[in-house]
């Protein structure tokens, strides 16, 4: 089968320098690091934890895969700890000790949340309108015409705001790609397994370089984009570098010439906003669109609106988690069983193949299965739909898809050698 993963090279990563802390943040050191293992190395010694963890201090998450480490900036917050300590979040350490100390400005603040729930719809059109009437910031897009926006975003190679928030729409599929990749390759059968193992490898090869093919939808938030999403779903029947692979910008081609003008996924790589910059909420997962008319954002408007944008949230209609994930692994550990023979592809009743790949694909990175939703609408519990990712057998469109595009990038991949 087709492997990039375990074959593919890659350089020694440039030193980098990060920041790392304990849990109550009584020290902070300066460290330089060009992997994960070296940061937990050194992390270890300055701390005298013998099997740490690191965490990002912004908001509490693990870092355990390398290829998430390499996508953060320099000068990252890393908080260390040992595998038993519960760690917080800056914003919780904050919370805590305003409530320690000014009960009264809590108290004060509940009130107010509670009046603003209460006449929600009328705040929200009254801070909509104010904002609207700040065109002019709104239309403003470089560093120089706006400074105030861009205040604690240091990365100065970074010039306007659509720069900006194309980097944010990228690492929220990011970090899809890299949950998706840690729940599978922990996963008992992955490690024991050498048919699963190849199988979740080859998959995961083609996650990535679809997704460097698509730009990992860095467009979703980017206003100058010209496609833009239509809430009417279409009828549905049918920057990461490596010296060793496709360079992106020549993967990009690979993808549009394999795929096809027709492609299921294209349709997808759209902004979610209108030119302005102004976003929507599309409503709880199982609504056909927002329930509150103020569920509106303009992140390009202000420096504020571009924290509170992080708390909108992509929302997978059918759950990562406990749907399409699961499949996956249901699915490949029939294959496993198998070993090949008696699995049957249910649409041609032939022998199966392949796992659906493309479908799982837009299961977990496209807005075929995310809608973009106000921190309200986000519900976190149940959602009662089923993956539709399947094992697909020679005469499935979706395995045609695959093998064309697993031999224009082999032949692309020769030419670079």
């Amino acid at each position: 089968m087709f492997n990039l993963f375990t074959s593919a090279k890659t350089e020694k990563q440039a030193l980098q320098g990060y920041k790392i802390t304990d849990v109550e943040r009584t020290r902070k050191y300066g460290v330089a690091a060009n992997s994960l293992r070296m940061l937990r190395a050194k992390a270890s010694e300055k701390f005298k934890i013998a099997e740490c963890r690191v965490y990002l201090a912004q908001d509490g998450v693990e870092v355990t895969d390398e290829d998430y480490f390499q996508t953060l900036p320099a000068q990252v917050l890393f908080v260390v700890a040992d595998k038993d300590t519960i760690v917080k979040t800056d914003f919780e350490l904050m919370y805590n000790a305003i409530k320690a100390t000014h009960t009264e400005l809590l108290n004060a603040g509940e009130l107010a949340r509670q009046f603003v729930n209460n006449n929600q719809p009328e705040i929200s059109k009254i801070l909509y309108d104010a904002q609207r009437g700040r065109d002019d910031l709104i239309k403003r897009s470089s560093r120089a015409e706006h400074e105030e926006w861009f205040e604690g975003i240091d990365d100065r190679a970074v010039k306007t705001k659509e720069e900006v928030m194309k980097r944010r729409g990228q690492d929220r599929i990011r970090g899809y790609f890299y949950k998706t990749k840690d729940e599978l390759t922990k996963c008992s059968m992955y490690r024991a397994n050498p048919i699963a193992r190849e199988l979740i490898d080859e998959m995961l090869e083609l996650f990535r370089q679809l997704l460097l093919g698509f730009d990992y939808f860095s467009c979703m938030f980017d206003r100058s984009c010209q496609r833009r999403i239509t809430l009417e779903e279409p009828d549905d029947k049918g920057d990461e570098t490596d010296a060793q692979r496709i360079p992106p910008k020549k993967l990009k081609l690979v993808v549009k010439n394999s795929l096809g003008k027709n492609c299921r996924i294209e349709r997808y790589n759209v902004a979610l906003c209108g030119e302005r910059g102004d976003f929507r909420c599309m409503g709880l997962w199982n609504d056909e669109r927002c329930r509150y008319d103020g569920h509106r954002i303009n992140p390009y408007a202000s420096r504020e609106n571009l924290i509170l944008f992080q708390v909108w949230n992509l929302d997978h209609q059918v759950d990562i988690s406990r749907a399409v994930l699961p499949s996956i692994l249901d699915n490949v550990e029939r294959m496993v069983a198998a070993d090949g023979d008696g699995v049957i592809c249910k649409l041609h009743g032939r022998r199966g193949k392949k796992l659906s790949v493309i479908t799982y694909f837009l299961e977990l990175f496209t807005l075929h299965n995310l809608k973009l939703v106000h921190i309200v609408c986000h519900d976190k519990g149940v959602h009662e739909l089923i993956s539709n990712g399947a094992i697909i057998c020679d005469r499935c469109e979706e395995y045609k898809y695959i093998k064309q595009f697993q031999r224009n990038v082999r032949s692309n991949e020769d030419a670079l050698l």
